[in-house]
């Protein structure tokens, strides 16, 4: 498949998005379950919003602007992206597309130490998906 043309600011701006929303992620489970306020905990849920919007800007981004492919969903936008990348963790991605669809959707079923706890585990995939981006459309911050 021929790649078009892509705007690289765009890409940098959402990466940027990206990368100051996993470091707010990281700053807030810097303390222990425990000693996070109320509002903190609903800060974890509001950036893991924010870090999958901006994961799935990216993805439908470049999805139109390179491939020609208009995403349904953020799901497959994720996924298409990933798979034309060959990031090795898609299931990953898909996961947190699934978290951010419980945060908005079902917010009451929500167990904050499990979102906790999935913050804590760290941002391998997200942080390969971001380096295939790099490298195949050739660019740095």
């Amino acid at each position: 498949m021929i790649m078009l043309p892509i705007d690289k600011d765009v890409l940098r701006a959402r990466i940027s998005e990206i990368n100051f929303t996993i470091s707010e992620l990281l700053r807030l489970t810097s303390k222990s379950f425990a000693q996070l306020s109320i509002d903190e905990k609903y800060s974890l849920r509001y950036n893991l919003i924010i870090l999958v919007e901006s994961l799935v800007s990216l993805c439908t981004h470049i999805a139109v602007e390179a491939y020609a492919k208009t995403p349904l969903s953020y799901r497959e936008a994720v996924k298409f992206i990933a798979e034309r990348l060959n990031v090795s963790c898609i299931g990953d991605l898909e996961a947190l597309v699934g978290l951010r669809n419980i945060l908005v959707h079902r917010y009451w079923t929500v167990m904050d130490e499990k979102v906790y706890e999935s913050v804590k585990n760290d941002f391998k995939c997200i942080h390969e998906l971001i380096g295939r981006v790099r490298e195949v459309f050739r660019f740095e911050n």
